[in-house]
């Protein structure tokens, strides 16, 4: 009798792993494994990344501000922020925990995803070109260059933190998207990051990768490399 993960797990769940690999139930369970890597290294690279985007959005739009009161920072501010932005803040501000001083580090903290990639839609086109330009010192994009890549990086995101099936994700290319917009933020975090980073890795020893044929009924384009 079987004491693999394929005794706890759903049908449903464990039926794109069954269909990328033919059917076959070992081959599956491997591949099962390997995806637990990929979504663990996965993660971890989203980690460093976004602390290291969000602390220097902060020092820019936070420059010469304190810590405490929120309403003298720009996270309350709405000739910084869009109405919507300064509600997540709020509603972060609601969710925290209360014995302790609520700082501006504390609220950063507490911010979803989607309020930094939010940043770099069009409504914030004069913010960039006044302010949120400088958060990239080490590149020259434009808004729109950080708008798509931010969003692909939140859906990505959402699917690692859900538990989703990644087989028909290009982990790859998004991760080369962080990394690239990480070396516009600093250089060094970039190396830092770069050396760390598992996913190339990962990708580059997929089992059985030739009968992944979810991956390919589905049109992905399965990375095989992690490089800036």
């Amino acid at each position: 009798m079987s004491c693999g993960p394929d005794n706890w797990l759903s049908a449903a769940r464990f039926a794109p792993f069954l269909n990328a690999t033919g059917g076959n139930h070992d081959r599956a369970l491997v591949l099962y494994d390997w995806h637990a890597e990929l979504a663990a290294a996965t993660f971890e690279v989203i980690h460093h990344f976004e602390v290291i985007v969000r602390n220097a959005i902060d020092e820019v739009l936070g420059e010469g501000q304190p810590q405490l009161p929120l309403k003298e920072t720009w996270l309350l501010d709405f000739e910084t922020l869009q109405p919507g932005a300064v509600k997540l803040v709020i509603v972060a501000v609601e969710r925290s925990q209360r014995h302790q001083p609520m700082t501006r580090g504390r609220v950063i903290a507490g911010l979803p995803f989607g309020f930094w990639a939010n940043l770099f839609n069009k409504h914030y086109e004069e913010l960039w070109r006044q302010r949120l330009y400088r958060v990239f010192p080490h590149g020259a994009p434009a808004r729109k260059d950080l708008a798509a890549p931010m969003e692909r990086v939140r859906r990505l995101r959402n699917r690692v933190a859900h538990h989703d099936c990644l087989l028909a994700q290009d982990v790859g290319s998004v991760a080369a998207e962080m990394l690239e917009i990480v070396g516009w933020v600093n250089p060094d975090a970039l190396d830092w990051l770069e050396s760390r980073a598992r996913i190339g890795d990962l990708l580059g020893a997929k089992p059985e990768s030739n009968l992944l044929q979810a991956c390919s009924a589905a049109g992905a384009s399965a990375a095989t490399g992690f490089s800036r």
